[in-house]
This record gives C-alpha cells, structure tokens and sequence, in this order.
C-alpha cells in the first residue's frame, strides 16, 4: 500500500464504521512487536517492511497513530513520521503509478501539454542530458489548483499550469504527498486524542514502548535541549492570539480572550508546557502554589483590566472563575490541595479560537501546521535551546481541546 490514508486504504477501513470501532478490534489482529516493527529499525527499511502485506500495513500503521493520541505532538510523533514516510517513499520508488495517494492526483496524456510547451518545461532541447535526468523532468501527472496550492510552499513560476490544473513532474508530486502525509498523520493523532481514554491499555502500553524508542532516538536532541517543563514566561514567544488576549478586548470577547485563553495558555506555558497526562493538576507539577498567585494570576488580572471595560471590575466573581480553570474549584481562597477539584482546562484548539473569537486570530509566520496555541509555544521555546529550528515540518502538532472534559 503506497498511502495509509489514501482511498485504498479508506475502503478497507469501511467495514469497521468509525476509526474508534476500528481502534479497539486492532489488537485482536496485531501484537505491540508488530506495531512496533514500523519504527524500531535503522538504516534502510527491511524487505519486509517494504513488501508488507496490504492488510497487516494498515493494521500496524493505525495502532501507531492510537499510541499517538496519548502523546500528539512529543517526539513520538516525530520517530513515526520518519519511519513510516521513509517506508512509503520507498515504496513509490518501485511503483509505476501514484493514482493511489491521498492528493487527488491524476496521470495525464501526451495531448494535454502542447508540444511547444512541453518541450520548455522538459527540456527536450538539450541533447546533452543523460536518460535519467530526462526522466526526472517529465511532466506525468496533475492536480486541480485547489488541492495543489495549500501543500505547495515554492515559487508558482516554477510550475506548469493551465486551465486549472498544475502539470507536476513526479518529484515534485512526491514532496506535495510527503507534505500531506505530515498533515494527516498529525490531524488523525489530534482528533485521536479526545477518545484516548476510551482506548484499549494496549495503546497505552504501545505508546510508552514508542516513548522509550524516541527517547534513545532523539537523546542527543533531548539533552542538548532539556525538559520542556516548568520554566519563567517568555512573552516574546507567545503566539499572536495571545499576545492580542493580553493586550486587552472588548466587552464581547472578554470572557473568552481572559478566562477561557489566557487563563489555560499562561499556566500550562509557565507550570507545566508539556503535560504527561490528560487529568493533570497543578499539584502535580509544582510544589509551591505561590508561583500561581505571584507570575499566573497578575498576567491574567493585568489582561482583564486592559479590556474594554475592565473585566474584573465590571464582573468581579470572574476572579473565582479563573481559579476555577485552573482546576481549584469556584473559590477566591484556593490551597495546593484544592487542585483537581475541578479540570485544569487545556488551552483550545487554534480552530475553536477562530470559530469563538476570530478578532484574536492573526497567524504568523510560526503559526504554520500548528494547531494549539502551546504547540506554538513549545516550538519556539525549542527553537531558542537549538535543540530545531522554527519551521513547521518538524514540530509535534494535534493537540486535543482540554485536559478533561472541556468545551472551551
């Protein structure tokens, strides 16, 4: 199978109803040695691997993505992008067609580029070019402009295009796959997240064999960049939406900017960016609760009465809701142990944010193939450590809505 998310794919997956269904019965075919066979080799992947059965290739590639939910965006994301693109990839290399990817692609026909044309873009001038190469620039397949352009990221004059559709050489059809692939692969782990509760202990299991992979994997990485854990504020870091929410809104947005935003942004940045776990309270990630009270709450207190008008003065008991987000409960008067009387609500989803309050939605350059506010930060703090660099193709994304049980 060329593509675990390609319409093939998709046909086997019918029978099963929906991916959750689909989740729980993957254990009664497949072992975690199985599963884990996809990412546990070095060098170039196995025969095996390459040959693998189309059945056996979507059982063990799906329970990865289970094993995901509990960890969308660590470096077990990273450890599974790159096995498994490096299996798919050499398996187009041995296909003839690529009719089978997820992009909407089509082959076309000598008559669809005029020859003049075509004898430009080709190249077929210059005599002096060896087979391969010739091979490298003919153009073979294409796809409607409304598919190519977001998964395209160079120069539209280095592209054929003609009455709606881009002509792609199969190089370049590949790059636009492998980008899909990321984006699909994060996007399926994301929406996984939510149900991760609901999943067999086999994905659970899976999932810390994959952490112990990626942690001997990426060691070096890890070290040279530390725990991405309890650390001071770094403002200059925050992604746009934040910064908008700390600079004050209007009376309509409010709530949602200070309360639901910021309140969940700034603590989880500060105490705890990188939470092992989905009921997570801020008693389990620092011992003194008056790193609350003296760096979380004045940010937030100093946001609300930036707004228009002052939030906490036109509703004061919007103070106990605050610490109600941050897990304490309704109270004005909260102890370390009143964390985890209630959810210490997840900062939302970059698309609830735009649905909710799309004034505060004004994306950057890093905002790219993020899609939590805390993924953004996370990034950046990484990027400043050297331990990547900014761009978006190598950082963890698919984060779920809350910690527990949030509809913020």
């Amino acid at each position: 199978m060329l593509d675990p998310f390609g319409k093939k794919a998709r046909e086997s997956l019918k029978e099963f109803g929906n991916m959750g269904e689909f989740l729980i019965r993957i254990p009664t075919y497949i072992t975690i040695e199985d599963a884990l066979s996809r990412v546990s080799w070095e060098g170039e992947p196995s025969k095996g691997l390459i040959e693998m059965d189309d059945w056996k290739d979507i059982l063990s590639f799906y329970a990865l993505l289970g094993a995901l939910a509990f960890a969308p965006y660590g470096f077990e994301m990273e450890l599974v992008k790159e096995k498994n693109l490096a299996i798919y990839l050499e398996r187009m290399k041995r296909s003839t067609g690529l009719e089978e990817l997820s992009i909407h692609v089509r082959e076309i026909s000598e008559e669809e580029i005029p020859g003049r044309d075509r004898h430009i873009i080709e190249r077929l001038g210059y005599s002096e070019l060896a087979e391969e190469d010739r091979r490298k620039l003919r153009v073979e397949y294409k796809m409607w402009l409304r598919h190519f352009l977001p998964l395209w990221s160079g120069s539209l004059k280095e592209v054929y295009i003609r009455n709606g559709w881009a002509y792609l050489r199969r190089d370049d059809l590949i790059k636009l796959w492998r980008r899909a692939f990321e984006a699909n692969i994060e996007r399926a782990a994301g929406k996984l997240y939510e149900i991760r509760d609901e999943l067999p202990g086999f994905y659970r299991e899976l999932y810390e064999r994959l952490s112990e992979l990626a942690r001997e994997k990426f060691r070096e990485r890890i070290e040279k960049m530390g725990s991405v854990g309890a650390q001071p504020l770094r403002f200059d870091l925050f992604p746009p939406c934040v910064k908008k929410a700390m600079e004050g809104v209007g009376s309509g947005m409010r709530n949602y900017a200070i309360t639901v935003l910021l309140t969940s942004f700034i603590s989880y940045a500060r105490l705890c960016p990188n939470p092992p776990r989905r009921d997570v309270r801020i008693k389990d990630c620092v011992n003194d609760p008056s790193v609350v009270e003296k760096e979380i709450l004045p940010v937030i207190i100093e946001a609300g009465n930036r707004c228009k008008p002052p939030l906490f003065e036109d509703q004061p008991n919007e103070v106990k809701n605050i610490w109600y987000h941050l897990g304490f409960g309704f109270t004005d008067r909260p102890t370390l142990e009143d964390s985890g009387n209630t959810p210490w609500y997840f900062p939302p989803n970059c698309d609830k944010i735009r649905a909710n309050a799309p004034e505060l939605c004004r994306p950057d350059k890093y905002c790219r193939g993020v899609k939590n506010p805390l993924t953004y930060y996370i990034r950046r703090l990484r990027a400043e450590s050297g331990g990547e660099s900014e761009g978006p193709t190598k950082e963890e994304v698919g984060e779920g809505n809350a910690v527990q049980g949030s509809d913020t």
